[in-house]
């Protein structure tokens, strides 16, 4: 539910960085307020692929007093098409990956979301379906 007056802000953008010694690509976090008390957490870059499951509670564990939702964004190369993905954590402490429509969560985030894309997409546009 969105309060009257408060549209997504974009409150944390990191600078992409090299994970595993640098083999797996850039990793970006980008974090919107989106209402009181919920954030929406975008990882994205080739890197943020890797161990979901193990990146995921450290970042709910940033936001302790805020419902979290979790989406990546894998950037378009040479080698595979880009998408963009609703990531969720199971009891059992795996990730549920399901696919959904750049656009759709465009929708939820504004501007920013393209405005703040990843420096490796090549995408034609906004990277994946």
């Amino acid at each position: 539910m969105e309060v009257e007056g408060v549209r997504p802000e974009l409150v944390r953008d990191e600078e992409p960085w090299r994970s595993a010694e640098g083999w797996n690509g850039y990793a970006h976090v980008r974090v919107w307020r989106v209402d009181v008390g919920q954030v929406i957490v975008v990882l994205s870059g080739k890197g943020a692929e890797y161990h979901p499951e193990t990146l995921l509670p450290l970042l709910r564990a940033e936001y302790p007093d805020d419902t979290v939702e979790f989406f990546f964004h894998r950037p378009m190369d040479w080698m595979a098409l880009g998408y963009y993905a609703e990531l969720t954590s199971n009891d059992d402490g795996t990730v549920t990956v399901t696919h959904i429509a750049g656009d759709a969560l465009a929708a939820r985030l504004g501007p920013t979301l393209y405005a703040t894309e990843d420096p490796d997409d090549h995408s034609s546009g906004y990277g994946g379906a």
